[in-house]
């Protein structure tokens, strides 16, 4: 009776520890995977040289999500997701990779027992826990000089999470969010002394990157050649910078001895000014001649000679092409004429342009977006819609998904998801004037929730390569966004012959500009020209004054110009802006173009990093970048205006409000006036 009795009292007093022990599991904090030492992510602790240290010949550089299109990382939420990324290296060089350094935006709103799987070439490499209170955490994965695999290596990230022994809650009520940043990075272990020939350094060299020109006056071609030069390395996520005189490839020895290649070097000019007049640098061949890409040494180094002294830009445009992975293992390379034809079809295919189609799991909601780039258009023609063909796998409890499409961030179609085949749905793009059209689709589903059988299924969706962008003839260039498809088959850059002796404002600017509006590969033509210029390409007109038979849309022979609001209250005042330059949209001998005006009295232009020009057709610009862009044609609430000139409609609208007044007023005094005398005329009756 005892034994039974003490029995009893075990079980009650099981029954009671279970369920606080579940609701205490559910808010346990994340935990902590104990991985072997050679699989342990590590926390990148900050180095320094030393000078103890051996220092060997494997140089070490980096390729990040952002050099390969990831300009804002990968993201996933809802305690699930799987995304798989190929990330490119050149074939035949000997090469390593050594680390993953990855950098993660780690939040969420509620506890959750989170984690993050990461595999290399199909092979775990780590499992992190993640805590949900981290911002740019920096973890260093040993990768044990992994090899690429068919010239990628492939990286996986499997996210999951769990926040209570439930199958069937709902995932969005613990508000997580987990983003592997762009900076995220493979790092690359080459021999310094093997690196040596061209395709190999092109692909290698480092975000930071010194085109350097020649100590002297520079010719058309050449100045064409920078400008070449510093819109390709912008188009793979690098940062350009110019400069005069000798190069400045360098290096970082790390406290391991491995040097890190931290900025490269594209040198422009001839063999003779390279080596006759630079120290430590050297030709991995024996010659060049005009319109060669050679592969150089600056420092012991690894750096890039373009030999362009005369038109047409061979070397350079070879540099920007797509076939320069055709010159792996040749240290010295001579192009001939490269010609430049585009067809205009009336449609595209997301295959024939090339977009990175993922696919993702339905579990209650997902969204995938893809990003369609104006430059990758056929020139003189623009996206007019969007037929796309997304496959949804159908739900086995048979509820009905629905897709909508966002185009830059507007509701532009939604349909029910057909079961059993793709769901064709067509979106209008009429009216979204953008260099970039970012489209996002969402698959919302129902699913069961609360306490159930069976686990959430998430089901695969993924928009087609069979969607299509429907084309339509480029019409006139209403914003800056539209010169992408009028520069696309070519441009032509009119500067004054004062340019070519401190060439690095103005390609610094230039460089800007076409960057982010003008196709790697289109061909640039410089034209040295103080007045009178007839442009016979689609141009950028760089003076004083407008190209001959332009029409501007602000005038500077109107005395002072300034930017107002409708009350006439003075927004910018451009006579205070002296360090900058006004950029607007003109069309002079039938060709579309933007004309720079420098607002300095000397002529003297800014030079910002990094600018975009998308919407409105004026522009004004400084040192920091774009100030202010506005529409002359469509904005209502800011206007051009001149103060020194003040004409009648000026004056009206200065004083609208006396003069309505007044109006009525008048129309009142006369109206009674004309009352009192009708009243006068009117035949007296009998008896008045």
């Amino acid at each position: 009776m005892t034994a039974r009795i003490a029995l009893s009292a075990y079980a009650l007093c099981a029954l009671l520890i279970d369920p606080l022990s579940a609701q205490s599991s559910r808010f346990a904090p994340a935990f902590t995977q104990h991985l072997p030492q050679s699989y342990m992510p590590q926390f990148v602790p900050p180095q320094a040289g030393s000078a103890a240290t051996p220092i060997g010949r494997a140089l070490v550089t980096s390729i990040a999500l952002a050099d390969i299109g990831f300009g804002t990382g990968v993201r996933f939420g809802n305690l699930g997701g799987r995304r798989e990324i190929f990330v490119p290296l050149p074939q035949g060089a000997d090469l390593t990779v050594t680390d993953l350094v990855l950098t993660l935006d780690d939040l969420s709103a509620y506890e959750a027992k989170r984690n993050l799987e990461v595999l290399a070439n199909d092979r775990n490499i780590a499992a992190i826990a993640l805590d949900g209170r981290a911002t740019n955490r920096v973890l260093r994965i040993p990768l044990g000089k992994l090899k690429a695999r068919d010239g990628f290596i492939k990286l996986t990230f499997v996210y999951a999470g769990a926040a209570s022994q439930d199958r069937c809650i709902d995932v969005r009520y613990v508000g997580d969010s987990l983003t592997i940043r762009p900076e995220t990075a493979l790092e690359v272990e080459l021999d310094s002394g093997s690196l040596r020939d061209v395709a190999t350094i092109a692909a290698l060299m480092p975000r930071e990157v010194s085109i350097v020109l020649p100590s002297r006056r520079l010719t058309a071609s050449e100045m064409a050649a920078g400008i070449t030069v510093a819109r390709a390395l912008a188009a793979n996520g690098r940062r350009p910078v110019f400069r005069t005189g000798s190069p400045d490839a360098a290096e970082k020895v790390e406290s391991d001895g491995r040097r890190r290649w931290t900025r490269g070097a594209v040198v422009i000019g001839g063999k003779d000014e390279i080596t006759g007049a630079v120290r430590d640098v050297s030709l991995v061949t024996g010659s060049t001649s005009p319109g060669t890409l050679s592969a150089i040494r600056v420092a012991g180094l690894p750096a890039l000679l373009i030999n362009d002294t005369d038109m047409p830009l061979r070397a350079a445009r070879f540099f920007a092409a797509p076939s320069l992975a055709a010159a792996r293992g040749i240290a010295e390379a001579s192009i001939g004429d490269i010609g430049w034809s585009r067809v205009a079809p009336e449609r595209l295919t997301f295959d024939e342009l090339g977009l990175n189609l993922a696919s993702v799991d339905v579990f209650g909601r997902a969204d995938f977006a893809i990003s369609i780039d104006a430059r990758n258009l056929p020139p003189n023609t623009q996206a007019a819609r969007l037929m796309l063909d997304i496959m949804v796998a159908p739900d086995s409890s048979g509820e009905k998904a629905v897709v909508s499409v966002f185009v830059n961030e507007r509701l532009q179609a939604s349909s029910l998801a057909v079961s059993g085949g793709p769901t064709q749905i067509d979106v209008p793009l009429t009216g979204l004037s953008s260099t970039t059209a970012n489209v996002r689709a969402v698959i919302q589903r129902r699913s069961a929730q609360g306490d159930c059988k069976f686990e959430p299924q998430g089901y695969p969706a993924q928009i087609l390569g069979s969607s299509t962008v429907v084309l339509t003839p480029a019409g006139k260039a209403q914003d800056f966004a539209d010169l992408a498809a009028r520069w696309s088959n070519g441009l032509e850059i009119i500067v004054p012959p004062r340019a070519a002796d401190t060439p690095e404002p103005a390609l610094t600017l230039l460089a800007a500009i076409t960057g982010p509006l003008s196709n790697e590969g289109a061909p640039i033509k410089v034209t040295f020209a103080d007045r009178d210029v007839r442009p016979t390409l689609p141009f950028i007109s760089i003076d004083a004054d407008p190209p001959a038979g332009a029409t501007p849309r602000v005038r500077f022979d109107r005395g002072r110009v300034a930017v107002a609001d409708r009350g006439g209250r003075t927004l910018l005042d451009v006579g205070g802006f002296n360090a900058g330059a006004v950029l607007q949209l003109i069309e002079a001998s039938g060709q579309p173009g933007l004309w720079i005006k420098p607002l300095a009295n000397d002529g003297a232009l800014p030079t910002p990093a990094v600018m975009r020009l998308d919407r409105g057709d004026v522009a004004f610009v400084d040192h920091g970048g774009l100030a202010l862009a506005m529409s002359t044609a469509r904005d209502t609430l800011v206007r051009i205006s001149y103060p020194d000139q003040i004409g009648w409609t000026a004056i009206a609208e200065r004083f609208r409000v006396w003069i309505v007044g007044s109006l009525w007023l008048f129309a009142t005094v006369a109206f009674l006036f004309a009352l009192q005398r009708m009243r006068r005329r009117r035949p007296k009756a009998a008896g008045e």
